[in-house]
């Protein structure tokens, strides 16, 4: 019948493709463009073309049953596939910017990430103050042989072997942390790797501007690679500048550092005073005790009020706004894009200082 005949028909088609394919002398095929994954992939696909089978549509974006972190991996995967990743090269002019924000403190730095890809990463923005930061510090007091915090100004960038070291701290820490187990910080979780490789991962795509160190910027762009790049970076901060509002609440917040510093100073060396027998032991305990009473706690009180009022108005006129200078540098310019980043770093410090420090 011709469902008899349909079918006898197929096989002699099959048949000849298959003779084709063995004879030395190869029929010119058409070409099939296929994805393939590994070599067992493309073993299945060839056995399916020999076959006559129809080859599935290979999707190139996940499914969207795929979980939060798996979009993620696999986004980042895309990105280095492709190589947009770090590979973009900078022109001159965007280098030196790049360098101008590699140049300042770590948290100046991550703020200004922070203000570019608000709307990407702003739901890390804790893990980036509490955990990457507090990281960061104590690993360029580390290279340096501070052990007081009072005692450290921060710096703006690390050399390779105490960014291994810094990794080393985060990955121990993270390991042994529950708070930050949660799947909502999986993105800033860094990938685990041997000191070996991580050095040449430091080396051939951390370090933006070749200059042998990690700067916060670096770290920061290299972690959060799914969505940011140094070109990119480049192009959405370049013409964003601190407004002087925001300027003035950062400013007044370095003061109240400022008298921290001066106060767990005194705070040390009376301590050790206290310890030592006799009328000079005693003074110094005496002197401990109304600290909190002193000149010093009280130049404290009066930063962190005054800091707290300018970071109180520089949230309320500027929150969610970005600041362009004027022509002639006035400033006259015209708020434009968001500045969620600033905004929310300088109310978290706030809160930090106040926690730590506040009148009780």
């Amino acid at each position: 019948d011709a469902r008899t005949m349909s079918e006898g028909k197929k096989i002699s088609a099959h048949k000849k493709i298959f003779e084709d394919l063995q004879s030395p002398k190869k029929k010119a095929m058409k070409k099939v463009t296929t994805r393939v994954n590994d070599g067992m992939a493309r073993n299945k696909a060839l056995a399916s073309i020999k076959n006559g089978r129809k080859l599935k549509h290979v999707r190139n974006k996940p499914s969207t049953d795929l979980t939060a972190s798996a979009k993620r991996a696999f986004r980042k995967a895309r990105a280095e596939a492709k190589g947009t990743s770090f590979v973009e090269k900078l022109d001159k002019e965007g280098l030196e910017f790049f360098n101008s924000v590699a140049a300042k403190p770590f948290s100046e730095q991550a703020v200004a990430f922070l203000n570019a890809y608000w709307g990407e990463v702003g739901s890390q923005a804790e893990f980036i103050y509490s955990v990457a930061w507090d990281k960061f510090k104590y690993a360029d007091m580390h290279a340096r042989g501070i052990n007081y915090v009072h005692k450290y100004k921060q710096g703006t960038k690390l050399e390779f072997d105490i960014g291994l070291y810094f990794y080393e701290k985060l990955c121990k820490f993270l390991e042994e942390s529950k708070e930050w187990k949660d799947e909502k910080y999986t993105m800033s979780h860094p990938q685990m790797m041997t000191a070996i490789k991580r050095k040449k991962e430091l080396r051939d795509k951390v370090d933006v501007n070749f200059d042998g160190h990690v700067s916060m910027i670096e770290y920061l762009l290299y972690q959060y690679r799914e969505f940011a790049n140094p070109a990119d970076f480049v192009t959405r901060a370049m013409n964003h500048d601190e407004h002087p509002e925001i300027k003035k609440a950062r400013l007044a917040l370095e003061k109240v550092n400022e008298r921290i510093a001066a106060y767990e100073a005194e705070k040390q060396k009376l301590t050790e005073k206290s310890k030592i027998s006799g009328v000079k032991g005693l003074r110094a305990k005496n002197l401990l005790a109304q600290l909190d009473a002193s000149p010093l706690w009280e130049g404290l009180q009066k930063a962190l009020i005054t800091a707290e009022a300018a970071v109180r108005i520089a949230t309320r006129k500027f929150g969610g706004k970005s600041y362009k200078k004027g022509s002639k540098g006035s400033d006259s310019g015209k708020a434009i894009g968001k500045d969620e980043g600033a905004i929310w770093w300088l109310n978290r410090d706030l809160a930090e200082k106040k926690k730590k420090y506040g009148r009780k």
